[in-house]
């Protein structure tokens, strides 16, 4: 949903340009600074190599300038800064989050299925990582080395840039001439505003979008601010060694668009609460989620999955629809895969694969049965006799 992002945000008002960074300033001075801040360092160096900005305007503009500072800094090194401080919010770093790992071996979010004919990886993604969690385990890129066909949720890039900005459109916009101080009460629309602000937006500049078009833009603004950036996730990841695979979906853009932009207007209010009421309980949720991910923790996963969409009536209701009755067309195709010829990685949220409604269950159902692959074992030779 990249691109799709992308073509949604003509609808908000351009970031706020960067102010001034504090170059002179340290990390030891980092309490006593004022206005909109942020602090990035260089893992396993930042005593040496930082960036620190200041009294800017938004919370990315703050996030955004430190980063640039410490890239600024850390010379020919491979490895990326990242940002540990955003205001007063300490931002638990990539090396904390894989120290709660554990060295014991523990299943990874790759499942192997194989028949007479074809093999099919389930590889379990987080959309949004940041530079100091990679390198990603191993395993993915053994068995993505292996694959004829990279598998999306939806390829964005098949559309032509008109067209998908056209297909998004249709979507995005509230009805006729509405804007969002139409369909939102007066409190909450206050209340949005001030939440837009920290990030060089406001509820009257953004004007026709629908609440979900905000929420979203609103979760996406936040995680870059934090330093959680789609550019690492593991589609870009994969997308970036594609070579001569062909990328196939497991779903339409549309069908996508429609579940994300589309829903009631109850709903779209609902989830917009959801998302201001838990703005700033993202990092640890997402620091926890990421624990779990690693650890292949797959209760633990669903657990926080469930927490970070909320706990309403409505909210639960559209994790069903954005869960459960996606993964039965999922599991489908995945079905189909086995029973065609050649090799696919196939790449979906890691929330798709776990639980009683989880497509491995769904598979399992149909007498489909695969080999989770372990941290301690190779991709392409775990489970070779497993047949589907």
């Amino acid at each position: 949903m990249n691109r799709v992002k992308i073509y949604l945000r003509w609808l908000l008002v351009a970031l706020a340009l960067m102010g001034p960074d504090a170059a002179a300033d340290t990390p030891a001075d980092y309490e006593t600074l004022r206005g909109r801040k942020a602090l990035a360092q260089l893992p396993g160096d930042s005593a040496r190599i930082y960036g620190i900005a200041h009294s800017q305007p938004t919370d990315l503009a703050a996030s955004r300038s430190a980063m640039a500072s410490c890239e600024a800094e850390r010379s020919d090194t491979e490895t990326r800064c990242e940002v540990t401080r955003l205001n007063d919010e300490a931002i638990t770093s990539g090396q904390q989050i894989r120290a709660q790992v554990g060295s014991e071996p523990h299943p990874l979010y790759l499942w192997r299925y194989q028949s007479e004919t074809a093999t099919v990886f389930l590889a379990g993604s987080i959309h949004v990582l940041k530079p100091s969690l990679c390198p990603l385990p191993p395993q993915l890129d053994e068995a993505f080395s292996q694959a004829d066909y990279l598998v999306l949720e939806v390829d964005t890039e098949r559309m032509s840039s008109p067209d998908l900005q056209a297909q998004s459109l249709r979507f995005a916009l509230l009805p006729g001439q509405q804007t969002l101080s139409d369909v939102l009460p007066a409190p909450l629309y206050e209340r949005l505003n001030v939440h837009l602000m920290a990030y060089g937006m406001s509820a009257r500049t953004i004007g026709r979008a629908k609440p979900a078009v905000v929420m979203n833009e609103l979760v996406l603004a936040r995680l870059t601010a934090l330093g959680y950036l789609s550019d690492y996730g593991l589609e870009q990841h994969f997308r970036a060694r594609l070579g001569t695979r062909q990328i196939l979906e497991l779903e339409s853009i549309e069908s996508q668009l429609s579940l994300l932009f589309d829903q009631p207007m109850a709903l779209q209010i609902q989830l917009l609460i959801d998302t201001l009421d838990q703005e700033y309980l993202i990092e640890p949720l997402l620091t926890d989620m990421l624990i779990a991910w690693l650890s292949g923790n797959d209760q633990r996963f669903l657990d926080l999955f469930e927490q970070q969409a909320g706990d309403s009536n409505l909210a639960i209701a559209f994790n069903r629809q954005l869960l459960g009755e996606r993964n039965v067309g999922m599991a489908n195709k995945v079905r189909d895969y086995l029973q065609g010829q050649g090799t696919y990685f196939v790449l979906a949220g890691a929330a798709h694969f776990i639980g009683p409604e989880g497509i491995v269950a769904l598979l399992a159902q149909q007498e489909i049965h695969g080999h989770r692959v372990m941290s301690d074992e190779s991709a392409i030779f775990a489970a070779q006799t497993n047949q589907h």
